[in-house]
């Protein structure tokens, strides 16, 4: 009888323990979620590009300069909406991913970091490798020389530290700010914030700011000086506050 009911409890525990196991998200579901948001290769691209040779990576294998927009539709489905070029202006078509996607050998991915290659437009030896984009909320300040003591302030302006541009019209003069993570080096990590007195379509892989300034790739704040020139941007996350947020505009009220 002993037996018989020890039995009967070794199938119980063992059947609970099936549908414990049965009630967890599927692990590949959960982290294809994961690929939700901007993707870009401006690094990898630049690094290509660059006329520098400290920071040059020679290669004939050169990939093009690619953006992925990762979204999660109606049903549940991811998409990807590619785009070429410096703040992926030119739209090049929507593909749909598999549900399974990072079970692929060519589509990896490493924290922040995916690889892709072997299909669709990234046919290369070498995998793209696309890095997450951070958005940043910024302005840019200049003194207006007919009127000494103001100042011109183009303020709620928006980039990401992969390449992206802002465009500032300053008194008939086109300005462009940049944001972008590098390789210094082909080795040291940086984030470059960099002001440019040309239109953002003009602006190329090799132009020369006027000015530049730089910090860790982590950093969440961003801000260049130069008196004829000023500019502060902050990465956009909850509770972000810069002088453009009405959170700060408050306190400072108060």
């Amino acid at each position: 009888m002993k037996k018989i009911v020890v039995l009967v409890m070794v199938v119980f525990i063992s059947s609970c323990k099936e549908k414990v196991d049965e009630s967890k998200p599927n692990s590949e579901t959960t982290q294809a979620k994961n690929l939700v948001g901007t993707w870009d290769n401006f690094q990898q691209y630049w690094l290509e590009n660059t006329e520098t040779d400290i920071h040059r990576v020679k290669t004939d294998d050169k990939h093009r300069h690619f953006s992925l927009d990762i979204l999660e539709g109606e049903n549940g489905h991811l998409k990807a909406e590619i785009r070429e070029g410096r703040n992926g202006k030119n739209p090049i078509e929507t593909i749909p991913l598999a549900d399974n996607i990072l079970e692929d050998d060519n589509f990896r991915l490493s924290g922040d970091t995916l690889y892709v290659k072997g299909m669709h437009h990234f046919e290369n030896k070498e995998p793209y490798k696309f890095i997450r984009v951070r958005k940043f909320s910024g302005w840019i300040e200049m003194p207006l020389k007919q009127y000494p003591d103001s100042i011109y302030r183009k303020s709620n302006l928006e980039i990401h530290d992969q390449g992206g541009m802002a465009d500032i019209d300053f008194e008939g003069k086109r300005y462009t700010a940049e944001l972008t993570q590098l390789l210094f080096g082909q080795k040291l990590a940086i984030m470059k914030l960099a002001i440019y007195d040309m239109p953002l379509d003009s602006v190329e892989i090799n132009s020369r700011s006027i000015s530049y300034t730089w910090l860790n790739p982590e950093a969440k704040r961003s801000g260049i000086n130069l008196r004829k020139v000023t500019s502060g941007w902050t990465l956009i996350e909850p509770g972000y506050i810069n002088s453009d947020n009405t959170e700060f505009s408050k306190k400072e009220d108060d």
